[in-house]
């Protein structure tokens, strides 16, 4: 049952993260000026809620059947699924990695002559790969390995029919590790979608940077934000 949950979760984000991309890739408007960007954060963020949801599930389901002693296990099935599980997380696993890698977005800037100045584009040595991706990516690596973990499980009760207690243990161990691979994902676009500035930028530094400009006096209402993870926001004010 936890595999089968997990493989529907894989699918359900894979088609998250293909709406996400296409979105992303929509030209900026009058009223969208900074363009769709920012849909593969919102494609992560769902994607991240799913696991959750769907690791909450699984986990409460686990505790009933050990508190009521309702552990019944049809290993041949088990290990049918778990095998499927595999081979689908396989399949999913390249063609996210492959997407990942493929996706990026362009670059713009805007300036103004005088006092201010405004900057978008992408960080320098950041990771550009579209997050909302990333999640996707990260969520089927997960379950790859849940997935090897419940087909051990399978054939030990296969062949130890008294070690029915292995499937829920294998719920608890997977669904944790699972959950441990959303944190950078969900602090990544928490980051975002607060507006904060990016983790690999320093703003002192850039502040510094500004005033050593030849020609600049003083720089202040310096902000510095993050469109998506690979993108960021400048805006400034310099005295010349």
């Amino acid at each position: 049952m936890t595999d089968a949950a997990h493989m529907l979760s894989d699918f359900a984000s894979f088609l998250i993260s293909l709406l996400a991309i296409y979105l992303s890739e929509r030209p900026a408007t009058k009223k969208m000026s900074f363009g769709f960007q920012r849909a593969e954060v919102l494609g992560a963020l769902v994607s991240v809620i799913i696991i959750w949801v769907m690791t909450g599930i699984l986990i409460y389901a686990a505790v009933h059947r050990l508190m009521n002693d309702e552990v019944h296990i049809e290993a041949d099935i088990m290990i049918i699924t778990a095998g499927a599980g595999v081979g689908v997380n396989i399949v999913l696993g390249k063609i996210l990695h492959q997407a990942g890698h493929g996706h990026s977005h362009g670059h713009s800037h805007g300036h103004s002559h005088g006092h201010s100045h405004g900057h978008s584009g992408k960080q320098s040595g950041s990771d550009n790969r579209n997050i909302n991706v990333r999640a996707a990516f990260i969520h089927v690596i997960g379950d790859f390995i849940q997935s090897i973990g419940v087909l051990i499980a399978a054939y030990v009760i296969k062949y130890v029919p008294s070690a029915r207690i292995v499937d829920p243990i294998c719920t608890f161990v997977f669904s944790f590790i699972v959950m441990m691979t959303t944190i950078s994902i969900l602090r990544d676009t928490l980051i975002v979608l607060m507006e904060g500035v990016p983790r690999n930028l320093d703003y002192t530094a850039v502040k510094n940077d500004l005033i050593n400009i030849d020609g600049v006096i003083t720089a202040h209402s310096l902000y510095i934000w993050s469109l998506t993870t690979s993108t960021c926001a400048l805006a400034v004010h310099l005295a010349i």
